[in-house]
């Protein structure tokens, strides 16, 4: 749950340099209607549907930009854009094991930084039994690289959606790591204002751009999004904090399992300085395109 320092440096730079410190106001609070942890990874799941990790195929190509952006900002302080292409799809016994060509660009606080391409190590999905098209049943590889890391490692989005699946679940191991990692006697996470929606809307502008509009009928997609605010409750003593998070997320059934995921948001308060500012961090898929065989 910390803060990681380049963070820290980028939201101190950006407040003192647009002004903001002074009159940021502090998020607004909504009323709580409790949501179970059932009824979160629920409404993800369902929006997510059934979709096949073995069609990606080497030459499927996906871009999708990330932003972080303090309210009432102009423009963002930080970009990433990523480039993700299948290089190669091996089969093993049991599994097939896919390389991905991984592009990344940089840009903060409107400097374009550095540029990097490489070849990711193996990801192993495992060959279907009856259910495996379910997100909550699909084996992959044990470790879940995170979004935004500091080498910028590949995130796909089913990673992203599969974390939110379990945000809301308590467990000891989240408890042990609270007491030995963030000093409390113990922490709980709660949910709430759980919403779900779904409607048609425009293609992005790069898949537009493809003949026959990439295939999809009116140049639009169906789209299905949730949203909940996620909290952790830190106890100590007397003393109890609370920490929120405004999680949404957009899925497409119209789109294959490596671009399934349209939009990831969270948006929190963040502690700069002697005040509070709130920070929006958006990744949103850019463009899909489908390999030649």
């Amino acid at each position: 749950m910390g803060l990681d320092m380049n963070l820290v440096k980028w939201l101190t730079l950006c407040a003192l340099t647009l002004g903001l410190l002074s009159c940021m106001k502090e998020e607004e609070e909504t009323p709580e209607i409790p949501a179970s942890a059932q009824e979160v990874g629920t409404a993800i799941a369902e929006a997510w549907g059934n979709t096949d990790p073995l069609t990606m195929e080497p030459g499927d190509f996906l871009a999708q930009d990330t932003e972080r952006k303090i309210d009432n900002a102009t423009e963002p302080f930080f970009i990433l854009q990523e480039g993700i292409q299948v290089k190669s799809k091996t089969e093993k016994p049991d599994h097939f094991e896919y390389v991905f060509l991984y592009a990344t660009k940089v840009e903060q606080q409107g400097a374009v930084g550095k540029e990097s391409t490489r070849e990711t190590p193996p990801l192993s999905v495992y060959k279907p039994d009856p259910a495996a098209a379910s997100i909550a049943s699909v084996k992959t590889l044990e470790k879940a690289l995170r979004p935004m890391a500091d080498d910028y490692s590949m995130t796909l989005g089913y990673f992203q959606v599969a974390n939110l699946i379990y945000a809301c679940a308590n467990s000891e191991e989240q408890n042990k790591y609270c007491q030995e990692n963030l000093g409390v006697d113990s922490c709980e996470i709660q949910c709430s204002n759980l919403k779900a929606s779904e409607k048609v809307v425009p293609v992005p502008a790069a898949i537009k751009a493809q003949a026959n509009c990439g295939g999809f009928a009116d140049c639009s997609y169906t789209v299905k999004s949730v949203a909940f605010d996620w909290t952790i409750v830190l106890k100590k003593g007397q003393s109890v904090e609370k920490k929120k998070v405004n999680y949404s997320v957009s899925m497409s059934p119209d789109m294959p399992f490596l671009a399934r995921m349209t939009e990831v948001c969270n948006r929190q308060l963040y502690a700069v300085q002697s005040s509070q500012v709130l920070v929006t961090t958006c990744t949103k898929q850019r463009n899909y395109q489908k390999g030649t065989p």
